[in-house]
């Protein structure tokens, strides 16, 4: 496979994953869009929301993946980033709180049925009550476990999950509250944190130079993945866009944030050009890239 494996795209050149209305035809569409940016192997990512409305984008993706090759070949399953998310503020996001939903398994299943069992990931957070269980039964039938939009303050919370099969953080250093704890904070627990992966956004938006650095020295290059977050207006001019049920603004620099809430909204950098910044700006090899945009995603979903 030659190109990038991206394994969070919640939307890409105006089709949004997370919205009413996905067709098959646009579905092909993203994914030649995404191809000819880059990306050959990707997992639609789904964010907290409406279940049906979940359901019903999962069943067009797979009608989609039974017609066209292309789809066929390049989606590799799906992400379930909620919503088994924390509600509270600085960890939901941009999440719509009304639809986080307490661990459940019933309400996983009926996902992966929908999915015909390509949900290939799943994130949760650790500290909510009865978490370790949930992730220990959904790891059992062979889906990847990550950690993320959560209020995990203990190590302990997080060493449970991880006992009970978790596998990964979800984009280190957001989804998590601006002020934290100097010393006892979900950032360093994670970078050594040698059970499990660490994916992180590197689009010049979310994480500075400086994290980047950190990220790159700090954890082994077996464990670093790198993904793109790109929402729906990845390849749209700026402008006022609505994604995930809340207003958003794109700015000409790229950057894609909610101006009411002052917190990011996913990326519009192709996991392609995140690529180009590692080499660029932070000095990985072309070897080194390929290893966490390429070999070490799939390894994680395998």
């Amino acid at each position: 496979m030659t190109g990038w494996v991206d394994l969070q795209v919640n939307g890409y050149g105006g089709v949004d994953f997370n919205a009413p209305g996905l067709t098959v035809e646009a579905v092909k569409a993203v994914t030649e869009k995404l191809a000819a940016d880059g990306t050959v192997g990707y997992l639609p990512t789904l964010v907290t929301g409406d279940p049906e409305m979940l359901i019903g984008t999962m069943r067009t993706v797979m009608e989609a993946r039974r017609k066209h090759a292309v789809c066929e070949k390049n989606i590799l399953g799906f992400f379930l980033e909620g919503p088994f998310i924390s509600d509270k503020p600085g960890a939901v996001g941009t999440h719509p709180v009304e639809w986080v939903h307490a661990p459940d398994l019933g309400l996983f299943h009926r996902f992966q049925d929908a999915a015909e069992g390509l949900i290939r990931m799943v994130n949760v957070a650790a500290e909510v009550p009865g978490m370790p269980d949930f992730v220990r039964q959904v790891s059992a039938t062979g889906v990847t476990v990550s950690l993320g939009h959560q209020l995990a303050k203990s190590p302990a919370d997080i060493d449970a999950c991880i006992v009970a099969g978790a596998k990964a953080f979800t984009h280190l250093g957001n989804g998590i509250p601006n002020e934290v704890n100097r010393h006892d904070n979900i950032v360093y627990t994670a970078l050594v944190e040698d059970r499990a992966n660490v994916m992180f956004i590197p689009d010049g938006h979310h994480l500075p130079d400086t994290m980047l650095k950190l990220y790159t020295r700090a954890v082994p290059l077996k464990r670093l993945i790198a993904v793109s977050d790109a929402q729906y207006p990845a390849g749209m001019p700026p402008g006022e866009y609505e994604v995930c049920g809340a207003h958003a603004r794109l700015e000409p620099n790229g950057l894609l944030w909610n101006p009411s809430r002052n917190c990011l909204v996913g990326a519009t950098t192709p996991i392609a050009k995140c690529m180009e910044i590692l080499r660029e700006r932070i000095g990985l090899t072309p070897d080194e890239c390929r290893v966490i945009g390429h070999d070490n995603p799939l390894a994680l979903i395998s």
